[in-house]
């Protein structure tokens, strides 16, 4: 154990400040337990290899990893932990190649933000933002004009079915809705316990009231929802999407708004955030929209928090953590030694 050196963990500068105070308030740092950890100055954007090299993990919030974070001649992370769940930011790739896991708070962020997805979904049927208005500017007379619509025993499609979408289901089940479910990777006996029904993008589209987005965001599903499937919906349909923007084609959603293809939309991402000023899809009266903060809560921030940390004392004890995203990273040799090393002791978790 003489030769032992402790573990360290770097945070980057949009999780903490200057002055050691975590921009999220209380994310259970706790949870760390004796792991030594420093702030990385000016990594609120792209890590480079200065900034990462010489810490065994590093929690990113919005910063981008790319092959450019790593060098081969200067020791790299064994983790990348991800403050969040969505991983578009990070190249899988880059980080397996040189032996580096990434991880997402899959328990930390479910709750909250299968809540923000129910959340945005009744505000846009019952038109919240404009009943609100009308509260406060005094018009009562025009409560009957623009009514909303209900969500009991309609139909529901979630394009995506992982851990959110799932518990997204769960908190469905008192409205007595229809699921459907678009997902190529999700087992169809998963489905079947939710009382789900598997089908394809075009059945889900066809026939559906609502159509939630929760899937994560990929270079293959990149503008999955466009005009011909916009085309597909119902005129009385709503658009939800609480995962990320560039999965909807912005034009084609203001297009089929315009056009009345679909009645409404709930949006807490875009194609470019935050959005142009004076984008005309911020003007219509049956689109609810958050800068993609809906999520947001104390509890989301405790929740993630935890899970982040929980895998970096795993990976500091030499235990696989859970949720790593590139699982293939098991099978690299250098991960695998590093990994033995922590396991020995002889890096001091």
């Amino acid at each position: 154990m003489g030769n032992s050196r402790p573990f360290t963990l770097g945070i980057t500068s949009d999780l903490v400040n200057e002055n050691s105070e975590f921009t999220w308030g209380d994310i259970s740092i706790g949870s760390l337990g004796s792991v030594p950890w420093r702030r990385i100055p000016e990594s609120h954007d792209h890590l480079n290899s200065d900034q990462i090299s010489g810490f065994d993990a590093v929690l990113v919030g919005s910063a981008t990893v790319t092959s450019g974070s790593f060098s081969r001649d200067r020791q790299v992370p064994i983790l990348i932990a991800r403050f969040g769940v969505g991983y578009d930011s990070i190249d899988l790739e880059a980080c397996t190649s040189h032996g580096v896991a990434v991880t997402i708070t899959t328990e930390g962020s479910m709750r909250p933000v299968s809540t923000a997805a129910l959340t945005l979904l009744l505000a846009t049927l019952y038109r919240l933002p404009q009943k609100d208005q009308l509260a406060r500017s005094g018009h009562w007379e025009k409560r009957l004009e623009g009514l909303g619509q209900g969500l009991s025993g309609t139909t529901v499609g979630c394009i995506g079915l992982g851990n959110v979408a799932q518990d997204f289901v769960r908190l469905l089940a008192p409205f007595e809705a229809t699921v459907l479910a678009h997902d190529p990777w999700v087992n169809a006996e998963v489905a079947t316990s939710l009382g789900v029904e598997l089908v394809k993008l075009e059945d889900l589209l066809r026939r559906s009231d609502s159509v939630v987005v929760l899937a994560a965001l990929t270079t293959e599903n990149r503008g999955m929802i466009a005009a011909p499937q916009f085309d597909m919906m119902k005129s009385n349909a709503v658009l939800i999407n609480i995962s990320r923007g560039p999965l909807v084609v912005h034009a084609d959603l203001v297009e089929a708004l315009n056009s009345q293809k679909i009645w409404g939309a709930g949006l807490d991402v875009f194609e470019q955030e935050p959005p142009p000023f004076g984008d005309s899809l911020l003007d219509h009266p049956n689109v609810v929209v958050t800068p993609h903060n809906l999520g947001w809560t104390t509890s989301l921030a405790t929740g993630m928090g935890h899970s982040a940390f929980t895998g970096i004392v795993d990976i500091s004890r030499g235990q696989i953590p859970r949720n790593i995203v590139n699982r293939n990273v098991l099978e690299n040799s250098e991960f695998t030694s590093r990994l033995e090393q922590y396991a020995l002791g002889n890096v001091d978790g």
